[in-house]
């Protein structure tokens, strides 16, 4: 009936065309039923995508548009008005960790990712959940599998499907309308090395949906992979590392990186695809970046510190077939985990009177890159932090030039320290940027740490730890800053900045209503002017921010969508540095629109006290031992620096403050730590790689940490 009263009115001129959009906002009808489209949940086509590119009223893909500009073409709210912004919905997600996922939202409902990656589809008018799906993930298969299970940024939507990369290298296809399994295939080995994972939303486009996965740090060798998005069939797979050549790995851009290993084929893995996706059907090409290649003493992966392709860059292969088109390297023999993954724009620049295809590339070296996505030919790259590690780059080379005495492993003196910004963490990390074509500026979100590194090639170089890696007294003091910064491509120029509280805040979305919308560390969802970075709307959440906003209509309104609740890498390293003191409260998703009069509720915290830890018998010597191991052992990625985790006693799936172990646990640390008597939960046994002492000095490290907390709590006023 409702198609039968379309056709009428279409007969009837412009006038019939202006009630046509008065009946979807009453009817709420999907934009494609105009043309006969299907109305099931979920259903995201190629030619909607890149309509809606222009109407706003959904978030059909990863960056609103296949172009990745996170920016809105709505503009109901507008900096006129952002000041009436209130609450219209808040539901409190039962996720132990933060959230990083960006939401996408189809025909008023959104789909979400939370802990352990269980789904959510929620009605997007009131935070209603719809249905959950969990994907049961397999936590005891390897360390990178447990990690990323705390991990993930969200789904893919398709004719109906929602596509979730399991932490366990599963892609799983699950039914819109009632979130049950389809089918799954397998993208990466969660068991290879020290596991391949996968934390990334994947992506979709001319009917295949692509995934990459992570664990460069642990001996996983990268891929692009393209399947079948009706049947789940790979496709296609792009390695970004010429393996041996036993192995059988064909395609042109192997050809190409051969000539860049001394004997052929790389000795290690690593180039990683973890994040940094993006399918752009103008030039019909799949544009992602890398992770550094293995080692970070580039003379131990190649004899001749050659710059072994195709790590730390950035590549454009055919969406259809996976062939090579382009490269670029960000780093040439990268030394210091400066990953090419971070989340990446395509979109239309005019530059010199001239309309051009632009990539836009910001990633964790701190240098920002303008590309010629058809060609790969760099444009402009220039620093947006306090390099030291290089001064620019050249663009007759397209090399950066390094100052000297920054690769740390060619220093003679082992004692010699070198201060580096920015750190492995990145000037960039996963948080998205926005490109507005209403201001035509980049705004994003930008961290400026510095880490101290002792020189010479001692037994880290050695032994291939990243360098980067968050260490004691790696950060602090006036090295930490973080700021949102408005970015001119055409000057080549910032054009303004606004300075964060802590260096790793949210995301970003712009709007045409002239609005840069942001979540920070400090809990506040902001809104700022566009053109000049006005603060002209604030909300405190309770809890850090660390995904970015989205935004979409429904019956004529405009809405607000962010999830709140510090998460990501980041946060289970250095919690400090996401989540102000005052912003530690639950995981979220909050939905704002004008004249909005709901109220937050308070969030309830479990605040436990820490328990009295066992007497300290260790020696001072074993003790450091034990903080050594503490690093090196990875144990900082999950449960955070000095043991502290997320700052409190948290269960039900997230990864403990060890710190608050009870007297049962520290009475089972044998058991937990070499045993693997939690296993099942995800806590890897160590009894292969740790001896008896090492877990000891392991323990010791723990209880010193535990007795400080106890010790500072006992001396708190009341």
């Amino acid at each position: 009936m409702v198609n039968r009263i379309i056709l009428r009115l279409l007969e009837q001129g412009s006038i019939g065309v202006l009630l046509i959009g008065s009946l979807i906002n009453l009817f709420s009808i999907p934009a494609y039923a105009m043309d006969g489209g299907d109305d099931r949940p979920g259903m995201v086509t190629e030619s909607r995508v890149i309509n809606e590119s222009k109407l706003g009223h959904n978030w059909l893909v990863n960056g609103g548009t296949f172009g990745g500009e996170h920016y809105s073409p709505l503009d109901e709210i507008n900096d006129a008005n952002v000041n009436s912004l209130g609450l219209a919905w808040s539901l409190d997600l039962p996720s132990t960790m933060g959230i990083q996922a960006e939401p996408i939202v189809v025909d008023g409902i959104a789909y979400l990712t939370a802990n352990l990656n269980i789904v959510y589809a929620i009605d997007a008018s009131n935070g209603r959940i719809l249905w959950e799906f969990d994907p049961k993930l397999r936590l005891e298969l390897a360390k990178g599998p447990s990690y990323a299970a705390r991990i993930n940024r969200g789904v893919a939507v398709w004719e109906g499907v929602i596509y979730l990369g399991a932490a366990d290298c599963r892609l799983i296809a699950i039914d819109a309308a009632q979130g049950k399994k389809l089918w799954e295939s397998s993208v990466c080995d969660p068991e290879q090395g020290g596991g391949a994972y996968i934390t990334a939303a994947p992506r979709v486009g001319g009917g295949m949906v692509f995934s990459g996965y992570g664990g460069s740090e642990w001996g996983v060798w990268g891929s692009l992979v393209a399947f079948d998005a009706k049947t789940g069939e790979e496709r296609w797979r792009f390695w970004t590392l010429p393996r041996d050549p036993m192995l059988g790995d064909k395609g042109k851009g192997r050809d190409i990186a051969t000539k860049t290993w001394t004997r052929g084929w790389a000795r290690e893995a690593g180039a990683t695809v973890w994040e940094g996706i993006r399918y752009d059907p103008v030039t019909g090409l799949v544009i992602f970046g890398t992770s550094a290649p293995g080692n970070m003493d580039a003379r131990a992966r190649d004899s001749q510190e050659r710059d072994n392709l195709f790590g730390s860059s950035v590549l454009a292969v055919d969406a259809k077939t996976g062939e090579y088109v382009w490269h670029y390297q960000v780093n040439p023999a990268d030394a210091w985990n400066y990953d090419a993954n971070m989340p990446k724009i395509v979109t239309d620049v005019e530059l010199d009177g001239k309309s051009r295809r632009i990539l836009f590339e910001a990633g964790k070296n701190g240098f920002l890159y303008l590309i010629d996505a058809r060609s790969g030919e760099v444009l402009a790259a220039d620093p947006i932090v306090d390099l030291t590690w290089a001064s620019h780059v050249d663009l007759g080379t397209g090399r950066p030039v390094e100052l000297p005495d920054q690769r740390f492993y060619k220093l003679e003196d082992p004692a010699q320290v070198i201060r580096l910004v920015p750190t492995a963490a990145g000037a960039r990390g996963v948080q998205s940027m926005s490109y507005s074509p209403k201001t035509n500026l980049l705004y994003l979100p930008v961290a400026q740490t510095a880490e101290y590194i002792t020189g010479g090639g001692g037994e880290a170089a050695q032994a291939g730890v990243h360098v980067g890696s968050i260490a004691p007294g790696a950060l602090g003091g006036p090295d930490l800053k973080g700021w949102l910064a408005a970015w001119d491509p055409v000057k080549n120029r910032e054009s303004w900045r606004v300075k964060h509280v802590l260096p790793f805040n949210g995301g970003v979305m712009s709007t045409a209503g002239n609005l840069v919308f942001t979540g920070t560390a400090t809990g506040e969802v902001q809104a700022y002017s566009a053109d000049a970075g006005r603060l002209l709307w604030s909300y405190q959440t309770g809890s850090a921010i660390t995904a970015n906003p989205v935004s979409y209509s429904i019956n004529g309104e405009q809405y607000l969508l962010i999830p709140v609740g510090a998460g990501g890498g980041v946060a289970m390293a250095a919690w400090d540095l996401v989540a102000g003191p005052e912003a530690r409260g639950p995981a979220r998703l909050v939905a704002f629109k004008l004249g909005g009069k709901a109220e937050l509720s308070a969030a309830v915290q479990d605040v436990q006290a820490v328990p009295k830890p066992p007497e300290q018998q260790a020696t001072a010597a074993l003790i450091t031992r034990g903080e050594e191991l503490y690093y090196t052992a990875d144990c900082v990625l999950c449960h955070g620096m000095g043991a502290a985790g997320r700052g409190a006693r948290v269960l039900d799936g997230a990864v403990p403050d060890l710190r608050y172990m009870t007297p049962e646990a520290h009475a089972e640390w044998t058991a937990i730590v070499a045993g693997g008597s939690r296993h099942k939960k995800g806590m890897l046994k160590f009894i292969d790689d740790m001896t008896y002492e090492d877990s000891k000095a392991l323990h010791a490290f723990v209880i010193e940490q535990a007795w400080e907390a106890y010790n500072a709590q006992q001396n708190q006023s009341p």
